[in-house]
């Protein structure tokens, strides 16, 4: 813990801050809960002490998902060039009357610190924005800010080192990042923690990473790599020569024969080199980690996908003791309706769980689900309270949200089950269909309603929740544990080879069957007759069995089942392609899935 003592006054010199703070400054917290303040200023200029700032945008993120946002205005009391109005689309005209830095710096500086501790700063080339922010600052009476800070140029240039360019138009182009302007201050802020996310991920799933200390020194080692093996490596009984470039886990075992932590891998060879050569890039966990192998074995699967779900059902079954690292930094949040009680309510969480209800996501985004929320219960009038188990009873009073009109009162008995139930499947349809009376047409309507009124920023909000909607609907009856339509076709692409791939058939939700499709198997007439049968056998066999596969037949899921489903369903949402899923209804014949499975 660092402790930061900040004198912070206005200009009449009254404190507006504690001057004893003790911030954690989160040096050395879980990723997972430390907030990243990312932000981004627009300037008059280059120069933070003749120069001013004309824009600020900040977004806050904690595990992976944004949590708040912020931006304004300044007067910088200087011209604004015509070059940077050209570059950023902020005039004279447009600062004219708004607030000097001086006049919002003590509630800028409570934004950044307010709330939550593990605070760490964040932006692209951040030294810049910092430097501008703390010479405003100190203009203005306040104390410089030390909080630690992450640089997304610095990481793109150590995880992203094959891109030619590593600015953030550059970035947001390999990663499909899309934002409505260019150089304005929140946009650039929001696709800057958009970009923070997906090295985050990378550095805990590829470099075991879990403390943000370990994020910050990572940014600062060197680019270059040696390819000098350790003494360690030296010492265990591995050819490396031998070890397969194809996706699969790996086992480390310690000298007592003892597995110490187990490992997934696209590329095998890569992954188990990285260790063992002087890797300037290794975490602390990793260094020690090495350190006690004295073995290591490896088992080779059909694809990525099938190396998660392995990876999962070992590391359950041998408890290795360094496999304490979550192996996913970011949590999706899903949309709940707990139909297994009589009266549901709609609510937001992060896990599935084999309860009974019905689960819609994963969402990209706790804004999206926090939308359709907020539309649900404007247009249907579930309960809103906190109860879980509602005993309803003709003594209990009514609520605001009944006074209103937003609720039926099913506490008092004023509606039935039966028609609370008849509100519960509208809010479904309205979940699921992509039909006039479903979320995304109602979304796109209001976005229309907003492009015409000339209101741009909120349109371009909307549109991101359409998109964010529409990927879910594309995946939602892989992800649901209830919703019963969930046969399902996933082709996993084989890392070394775009022509090899893993094949998934999900029944009812459930992984039946997995196989492989090679070059060799496209030219073996024996092998694509057993796929054909195994296929027909599965989704095609006579009515009656046709007719099980597609009915809304209830089923219940094991945990085990569930983790599963939750692997396959992130999988799916992260890399989905039309050439990936095939989703199987009654209508799908056997012709269209054979054409699915053998395209290149």
């Amino acid at each position: 813990m660092h402790v930061i003592l900040h004198n912070f006054r206005n200009l009449a010199g009254e404190k507006i801050i504690n001057s004893e703070s003790i911030l954690d400054t989160g040096m050395n917290c879980p990723l997972e809960e430390a907030v990243f303040t990312v932000f981004d200023v627009e300037t008059t200029g280059l120069s933070a002490e003749r120069n001013r700032i004309t824009e600020i945008g900040i977004v806050k993120i904690k595990g992976g998902e944004v949590i708040d946002e912020y931006e304004t205005m300044f007067d910088p009391g200087q011209f604004i060039p015509p070059e940077i109005t050209r570059l950023t689309g902020i005039s004279n005209e447009m600062v004219y009357g708004k607030p000097p830095f001086e006049e919002k710096a003590g509630e800028l500086v409570q934004y950044l610190l307010a709330g939550e501790c593990n605070i760490i700063l964040a932006g692209h080339n951040v030294k810049f924005d910092y430097g501008f922010l703390n010479a405003s600052l100190v203009r203005a009476g306040h104390n410089k800010l030390m909080l630690p800070s992450v640089c997304t140029a610095r990481l793109a240039r150590r995880l992203s080192r094959a891109l030619p360019s590593k600015s953030l138009d550059s970035l947001k182009r390999h990663f499909n990042i899309r934002t409505k302007r260019k150089h304005r201050a929140i946009d650039d802020a929001r696709a800057t923690g958009a970009i923070l996310s997906l090295f985050i991920e990378q550095l805990v799933s590829e470099h075991e990473m879990e403390f943000t200390d370990e994020l910050i020194g990572f940014q600062y080692r060197k680019i270059f790599e040696e390819k000098k093996l350790t003494a360690r490596f030296k010492k265990l009984k591995i050819n490396l020569q031998s070890v397969p470039q194809r996706p699969g886990i790996y086992f480390m075992m310690n000298k007592n024969d003892e597995v110490i932590y187990i490992g997934k891998a696209k590329n095998l060879k890569d992954r188990l080199s990285s260790y063992f050569y002087h890797n300037t890039s290794h975490s602390t966990k990793v260094r020690k980690l090495v350190r006690f192998v004295h073995r290591v074995d490896w088992e080779t699967t059909g694809s990525e996908l099938s190396a998660l779900l392995t990876e999962s059902r070992m590391i359950k079954s041998h408890k290795p003791r360094f496999n304490s690292a979550i192996k996913s930094y970011r949590k999706f949040p899903f949309l709940k309706i707990d139909v297994q009680r009589a009266f549901p309510r709609v609510q937001k969480v992060y896990e599935i769980i084999p309860d009974g209800a019905r689960y819609y996501g994963p969402f990209s985004s706790s804004f999206t689900v926090a939308g359709l929320i907020e539309r649900i219960n404007k247009l249907y009038k579930l309960r809103k309270c906190d109860d879980i188990n509602l005993i309803p009873a003709k003594n209990k009073s009514t609520c605001l949200y009944f006074e209103i009109g937003q609720c039926t009162a099913p506490c008092n008995l004023t509606v039935s089950a039966a028609e609370y139930g008849r509100e519960v499947k509208l809010v479904d349809k309205f979940l699921i269909s992509q039909e006039e009376e479903g979320a995304a047409k109602y979304l796109e309507r209001e976005m229309m309603i907003a492009s015409d009124e000339m209101n741009f920023e909120q349109a371009s909000y909307l549109r991101d929740h359409i998109a964010d909607l529409k990927k879910v609907l594309l995946n939602i009856e892989l992800t649901n544990s209830i919703v019963e339509l969930q046969n399902y076709i996933i082709r996993c692409p084989a890392n070394t080879d775009d022509n090899s791939r893993e094949i998934f058939l999900m029944v009812n939700g459930k992984v039946a069957k997995t196989f492989c499709i090679t070059d060799e198997t496209i030219s073996n007439e024996d092998e694509i007759k057993n796929i054909t049968e195994e296929i027909n056998y599965l989704y095609f066999s006579g009515a009656l069995f046709r007719d099980f596969v597609f009915s809304k037949v209830h089923h219940k899921f094991k945990i085990s089942e569930i983790d599963t489903l939750k692997i396959i369903s992130n999988w799916v949402y992260r890399n989905y392609k039309p050439s990936r899923v095939l989703k199987m209804t009654s209508k799908t014949r056997l012709e269209e899935v054979m054409k699915f499975l053998f395209k290149k």
